[in-house]
């Protein structure tokens, strides 16, 4: 019974990474981009907001990203300040501190 429940497991876990990436690659594949829906930016503009959302990076290093904040927690001092912050699990651990996880960055 526990080398089965183990066996579903780890099956779990693969097909919930390559559902992941089957996801994160059809983003991608999509015409467009996050920021063509509102008035023409010059392009220097354009360059420094992929810059801070890190779209001008590989996607291959995006995508690492991307399973780093979501799936690893961090130990963060103080409330939530932001709306970003707000969207995550936050758990009070003691005094100030709060467990905070489940970024799945900003949407």
């Amino acid at each position: 019974m526990g080398r089965y429940i183990a066996r579903r497991f780890l099956w779990t876990l693969v097909v919930l990474f390559v559902l992941s990436l089957v996801t994160f690659a059809l983003e991608h594949a999509v015409p467009g981009g996050p920021f063509d829906r509102e008035k023409k930016l010059p392009s220097e503009i354009i360059k420094n907001l992929e810059a801070r959302y890190h779209l001008d990076e590989p996607y291959w290093k995006q995508y690492l990203r991307f399973l780093n904040d979501a799936l690893i927690p961090r130990i963060a001092r103080g409330q939530p300040k932001s709306m970003l912050e707000e969207a995550l699990i936050n758990i009070k651990l003691w005094d100030d501190y709060y467990l905070r996880w489940v970024n799945l960055g900003p949407s």
